[in-house]
């Protein structure tokens, strides 16, 4: 190959690199993502559903609860991957961000189904200084928190189910929950392929009180919390599940 040749190629794989670019800005600015995240087709025996449940105890529990609500299809997969006691506030405790990252290299899922924040409410050190929960800052770096576990997951091309806390028999617990709820639903907003699902009014009676006994799908009353006013009882994780279901045959169109 000659100089001139040579050069020739050059020219035209810039100007190649050049086009995809612009082409890329065209999109964003139109409101296309690139790299978009995969739909969720309607699971069948070629296209089986996967979904990664991560968060906290309550995690865990609406992790049963959709067991039991989906443990009888064969085309869909939970992985049950919530640990107790973790969340976004103590990083040094469980870091969600790196063990997501591994899961999501790991399984490759349809989707990230997040429920956690029952053991947020509190402080931490951050940049060496105290940062008191609820203050401005707080909220900033637990909102960034929240933001980049979103961005993890959509980047790797799956949908997020972000679960809201339900109301608390304590008033104050309650107000915690309120705080990390309105970070979750509005992160949610911000981010393409997010779903925010609350759950406040799922678990309150029908004066916005909390109730651990609740009219069940029979229109009977059933005991939906656990003596501590913070879990859920067999039927309450089944309400939840039920739920969670529900919004994500709604954000997907599918049916399961």
């Amino acid at each position: 190959m000659s100089h001139d040749d040579a050069m020739r190629m050059t020219r035209r794989f810039q100007a190649a690199l050049f086009v995809a670019g612009v082409f890329a800005l065209l999109l964003a600015s139109a409101g296309v993502a690139v790299g978009a995240i995969r739909p969720v087709p309607q699971p069948s025996a070629r296209h089986h559903l996967v979904l990664l449940k991560i968060g906290d105890s309550l995690g865990e529990e609406l992790g049963f609860g959709l067991r039991d609500v989906l443990g009888s299809d064969p085309y869909v997969t939970v992985l049950q991957e919530a640990i107790g006691d973790s969340g976004l506030s103590r990083p040094d405790f469980y870091n969600w961000p790196v063990h997501l990252k591994q899961e999501l290299a790991q399984f490759h899922p349809n989707a990230v189904i997040v429920m956690l924040g029952g053991d947020d409410g509190q402080g931490f050190v951050a940049g060496g200084r105290t940062v008191y929960f609820g203050s401005p800052l707080w909220r900033s770096i637990y909102a960034q928190r929240v933001a980049t576990m979103m961005t993890e997951a959509t980047s790797a091309g799956a949908h997020v189910i972000w679960v809201g806390l339900p109301i608390m028999s304590s008033p104050s617990f309650s107000a915690e929950m309120a705080l990390m709820n309105t970070i979750y639903a509005t992160e949610a907003a911000q981010h393409r392929g997010v779903t925010f699902v609350p759950t406040w009014r799922l678990f309150a009676n029908r004066l916005g009180q909390y109730s651990a006994y609740l009219v069940g799908p029979t229109g009977s009353l059933e005991l939906m919390r656990n003596p501590d006013g913070i879990h859920f009882s067999g039927a309450g994780e089944d309400r939840l599940a039920t739920a969670v279901v529900g919004a994500m045959e709604r954000a997907w169109k599918i049916h399961l």
